[in-house]
């Protein structure tokens, strides 16, 4: 018999059971009723008697060697010959991670990735040395055949590729609705044309009577009007029927589009539980890893997701529990000093809302400090000394989301790479979701991730922008506001609205977008303005008109498009037209927003220099700069650049590392130390790819990093863009 078929199967239950081990050693680390505790413990043991017996069926040896002794010692834990303790937690914790490490192989058909030999040395020694007797096998009861009433609830395994396909065809038919339902908009516009022309035919009439006739005129006139007067009532009655008939249709239609897209939701949603299941492993590793005592509570496993909606979430979640543990829970001394009991918590909650799912992760830590903040910021290069003192707190706290932005003092494996927040914010945001953080230094964190249920569609806001419509997704917008000329304000150059007591940036999206738009502000009565960005750092686009709101399907961008960061998707309308869905998080960044009023008057071009040793690269990125108009000036070194930079003003600077006199280090750190050039931006090519020659850049002042061996020149052009705020 072929065992082939049943090696995902043991796989899957493999990692069942171990997430049953790691669960319940969690547990008996803080249960204290010994009942709960011999019932946890024999629950654990089940679960590794059963993956030792299913893997010597399969034959995969070293899983059933490694398993059989993970057995023993929990044989001993059941017959309490021997007593629980941390390091046989982490004994049995480090054996459930070797059995999925050995599952993934022996179902690869690879070669062991471990020794499982030296592995079982390790473990603490069995009692006596001889593992207990083995517990028989129970018995199955037999179970009478179900009734109706009690039929057995059967499961199918279904391919996460299909259930994709499904997912695309549920969203085609979400379109073909629309499609139908502005069929029946015409069909209705038509029998009112009808209506109205036999209106017209009976006010023509009207007049005829009035009018004086020879009979035999009078009869030529009355044979083809009563003609006209009963094809138009044919034509009105059937434009009625049909009318009447397509909207029935669309309407069943419309409620089977509606049940087929919830239950291609359902098969694709999955508890949540799924990936908080990881979690509080992950906490007790990070409280041992920190010297902290850290309790987690764990709140709405039961709540479901879409399941790649749960893929996507799976990092950032654990990004963020390691910053609580590691950035804000203090050690026991610490929070003792504060007044704070030594053990610290942390609270992970998942809720849902309408069509949104909202995750909370929360700790009782010492907050953010938004002055810490802002002197990172400024030390990092991320933003002006002068523009982070005039942050107020609630916008200092939207640095931590800045590329490369990290408040560690030491880099470690935990955090402190300078790379997180924003790829958490990136992320949600592919998905139509959006990140929020509050905190209170001394009191604690919350950060909240609030998720979308459902990839099958997504809500919009249609707006218009000049001569062309794009699509806002719905998720993102947190309101709509009307701008009058009298409500306009200007703080240093930017134009400013307030709302509800706060003042927000008000931006173009025009100007965003590099499109013309007919209406402005000082021009117009009252224009629509969008509030979109997170609560922190409120901002309003000015649109020229508000179009709609709809449920869409949104498709993805072709590798043509791909690259263009200001959009995300593509959206087909019921009438076939497109609609590019905007990207709201790149419109909200601060670098790329533009004021709301500009003026037409071209701005000079940016003088960008160019450092590099290497007459081929060198001359390859001025190329490339020159080519989407910057005017370049070159240099051969890291002392031909700082001489060039004292000469004539430049914009930024993109130079190599290892360049003879002067190297790329040497350099930032000699323009960091002269005021004129202290926040002058310098982006570092270069082939040393290691992270420390990464984070050594980072220290010396350079506001972007990139290894020649992943150079693309679209990248570099994002980069210096952002950098200068150049939205071309």
């Amino acid at each position: 018999m072929d065992l082939a078929a049943f090696h995902q199967q043991f796989r899957e239950e493999a990692i069942e059971n171990v997430r049953v081990l790691q669960d319940g050693l969690l547990a008996l680390e803080t249960e204290a009723d010994a009942d709960q505790r011999r019932a946890t413990v024999d629950r654990i043991f089940r679960a590794m008697h059963t993956i030792k017996g299913s893997a010597r069926v399969l034959g995969f040896e070293p899983v059933s060697r490694l398993a059989h002794a993970l057995e023993n010692l929990l044989g001993e834990l059941r017959q309490e010959r021997r007593g629980f303790d941390r390091p046989l937690a982490d004994a049995l914790l480090r054996g459930g991670d070797a059995i999925l490490a050995l599952s993934d192989a022996a179902v690869a058909g690879r070669a062991p990735p471990l020794d499982v030999e030296a592995l079982i040395a390790s473990l603490p020694a069995t009692a006596g040395g001889t593992p207990p007797a083995p517990t028989p096998a129970p018995v199955a009861p037999v179970t009478p055949a179900p009734s109706p009433p009690r039929a057995a609830r059967q499961t199918v395994r279904v391919r996460v590729d299909r259930l994709d396909r499904m997912l695309n065809l549920a969203g085609e038919l979400v379109v073909s609705q629309q499609i139908l339902a502005n069929h029946a908009d015409e069909l209705r516009a038509l029998q009112e044309a009808v209506e109205r022309q036999l209106r017209a035919l009976s006010q023509l009439e009207a007049e005829l009577a009035r009018l004086r006739f020879s009979p035999a005129q009078r009869q030529a006139l009355d044979r083809p009007l009563a003609a006209a007067r009963e094809a138009g009532a044919r034509a009105a009655l059937l434009a009625q029927r049909q009318t009447e008939r397509f909207s029935r249709h669309t309407g069943q239609h419309e409620l089977l589009v509606r049940d087929l897209e919830q239950e291609v939701m359902a098969a694709r949603l999955l508890p949540i539980a799924t990936v908080f299941g990881s979690l509080p492993r992950a906490v007790r590793d990070l409280a041992q890893a920190t010297g902290k005592q850290v309790r987690l509570s764990v709140h709405g496993e039961a709540v479901e997701l879409d399941r790649k909606v749960l893929e996507a979430i799976a990092d950032p979640l654990l990004h963020l529990v390691r910053n609580a543990v590691d950035h804000g829970i203090e050690a026991p001394a610490e929070r003792q000093a504060a007044g704070k009991p030594p053990q610290g918590h942390l609270t992970i909650r998942a809720e849902a809302a309408s069509s949104e799912v909202r995750v909370v992760v929360a700790d009782d830590g010492r907050g953010i400090d938004p002055q810490l903040l802002r002197e990172q910021a400024v030390r990092r290069g991320i933003v002006t000394a002068e523009s982070a003192a005039r942050l107020p707190d609630h916008e200092a706290l939207e640095l931590i989301f800045a590329p490369g932005f990290s408040t560690a003092s030491v880099i470690t494996d935990i955090s402190g790479r300078g790379v997180g927040m924003d790829v958490v914010r990136q992320n949600l945001a592919e998905l139509g979701g959006r990140v929020e953080v509050e905190s209170q230094p001394g009191a604690g964190t919350s950060v909240t991730l609030i998720l979308p249920l459902t990839l099958v569609t997504t809500r919009i806001l249609l707006v218009r922008v000049g001569r062309d419509s794009f699509a806002l997704p719905a998720s993102a917008c947190r309101g709509v506001i009307w701008v009058g000329p009298q409500q306009v304000q200007s703080l240093e150059g930017q134009p400013i609205v307030e709302h509800e007591g706060r003042a927000m940036a008000l931006f173009n999206l025009a100007h965003l977008l590099g499109t013309q738009s007919p209406t402005t502000v000082s021009r117009a009565e009252r224009t629509p303005a969008v509030l979109m960005g997170g609560p922190q750092r409120p901002v309003a686009l000015l649109v020229d008109e508000l179009l709609d709101e709809r449920e869409v399907v949104v498709k993805p961008l072709g590798a043509l498009l791909a690259p263009q960061r200001p959009f995300s998707g593509a959206i087909q309308l019921g009438d076939g037209s497109l609609v590019l869905l905007l990207n709201p998080v790149h419109l909200t960044q601060p670098s790329r927003s533009a004021p709301a009023d500009t003026t037409a008057a071209s701005p000079r071009a940016r003088r960008l220099l160019v450092a590099d040793d290497s007459f081929a690269t060198r001359e390859l990125i001025r190329s490339v700069l020159q080519s989407a108009g910057y005017e370049v000036v070159v240099a051969v070194d890291g002392a031909d650049a700082l001489e060039a930079l004292r000469s004539e003003p430049i914009d930024l600077v993109v130079s190599d590392v290892e360049m003879p006199r002067l190297n790329g280090f040497e350099l930032v750190t000699r323009l960091r130390a002269e005021r004129q050039f202290d926040h002058l931006p310098v982006v570092l090519v270069t082939s040393l790819a290691s992270e420390e020659h990464r984070r050594r850049g980072l220290e010396v002042g350079a506001q972007a990093y990139i290894v020649k061996s992943q150079f693309d020149q679209q990248s570099l052009l994002e980069v210096v863009r952002r950098l200068l705020g150049d939205q071309r």
